[in-house]
């Protein structure tokens, strides 16, 4: 999801660029691993995931002259 807003000047053309990555904020899966259940009982091996960056912004200016 992205914004850009631009506008002539007298030396030449600025842009400022507002973006959101993952919107809809997917636990996508940074990497996977094999261990171990929770709970009381331990003992159950299950393949887990780790996950980063739940929603990132970013803010970006350009200037051409």
């Amino acid at each position: 999801l992205g914004v850009a807003l631009k506008k002539e000047t007298k030396w030449g053309e600025r842009s400022w660029h507002l973006n959101v990555y993952n919107t809809y904020n997917r636990r996508n899966p940074f990497f996977i691993y094999y261990g171990y259940g929770t709970g009381w009982n331990q003992t159950n091996r299950e393949f887990r995931q780790v996950s980063l960056f739940p929603i990132m912004p970013s803010v970006s200016f350009n200037f051409k002259f």
